[in-house]
């Protein structure tokens, strides 16, 4: 007696060995347009074809690093950075997905929709953080970052006295104790369980 072969069709899905491909294009992609130092690139581009091979190694997140950080040899632009947050987002998305998806398996395209849904949330939200950092960081625009360091260390002031005036309150405050309702059992666990 021969063992069935059982298969599940996926419509419109599309092979999974796709998303391995494409983390090894993006990372390309992404190290040929923002590292301009050639051993940056190939550590990259070499990091993402071994996270797409085995995706466990964590070498599709090497490749992310390699861009992120080989954009520190270019000049900072306001253009270039908001690409590498977005190359470096769509790294990391990809490598999370090859991570958990067989290569040789199919997947349903319309899965993939929740996953674009909070790529594109998150890109909304942090671009235009990326482009206010990159205008601060502008030399020609004056003081530069110096104001911001200020305001940065003025609100981590504000941040930790709020934080100690919420400890103090707590610390004074007597505990609560909450009894449950007892019911026909008599069982009464004297709090919140």
């Amino acid at each position: 007696m021969s063992p069935r072969t059982h298969t599940f069709r996926v419509r419109a899905g599309m092979p999974a060995v796709v998303l391995r491909v494409a983390l090894v294009a993006v990372t390309a992609a992404g190290a040929m347009a923002l590292v301009p130092v050639p051993l940056w690139r190939g550590i990259a581009i070499v990091a993402a074809v071994v996270g797409a091979i085995v995706p466990r190694s964590l070498g599709g997140w090497a490749g992310a690093a390699c861009v992120g950080l080989g954009m520190l040899f270019a000049e900072p632009l306001p253009a270039q950075t908001a690409l590498g947050v977005l190359m470096v987002h769509a790294i990391h998305v990809l490598a999370s997905l090859s991570w958990v998806v067989p290569a040789w398996s199919w997947i349903s395209v319309r899965s993939l929709l929740p996953t674009l849904r909070r790529f594109a949330v998150v890109q909304a939200i942090v671009q235009p953080l990326a482009f206010g950092v990159a205008m601060l960081a502008a030399p020609e625009e004056g003081a530069g970052m110096a104001w911001a360091a200020l305001a940065g260390a003025a609100l981590l002031v504000v941040a930790v006295a709020f934080a100690l005036h919420a400890l103090r309150r707590a610390d004074a405050e007597p505990p609560r104790v909450h009894s449950a309702p007892t019911g026909g059992s008599g069982a009464d666990v004297g709090g919140p369980a």
